[in-house]
């Protein structure tokens, strides 16, 4: 009977550990690892256009690269901060 009660109780340790920790844990890697990958490829295509950019016949001191999508030039307004005092 201490013998079932045992194996039942180890058994039981064993599915929560697996199910509460390992699986967890591997499935969280893994997406982790997915979203590294993805990034490095994104910045690499942005190397990649970047070089194709730079790459052509520019006149000396000039480039023919053209502003795209995410390099518009964006005119923030600044508000200047003043500190009220009471």
């Amino acid at each position: 009977m201490v013998q079932i009660i045992f194996w039942a109780l180890l058994a039981y340790i064993a599915y929560r550990f697996l199910f509460g920790f390992v699986l967890p844990v591997s499935k969280a890697t893994r997406e982790v690892r997915r979203q590294f990958k993805a990034a490095q490829e994104e910045m690499e295509n942005r190397a990649r256009q970047q070089q194709g950019y730079s790459t052509g016949d520019a006149e000396e001191g000039e480039s023919r690269r053209q502003p795209g999508p995410a390099q518009k030039e964006v005119r923030k307004e600044y508000i200047d901060f003043e500190e009220i005092s009471e």
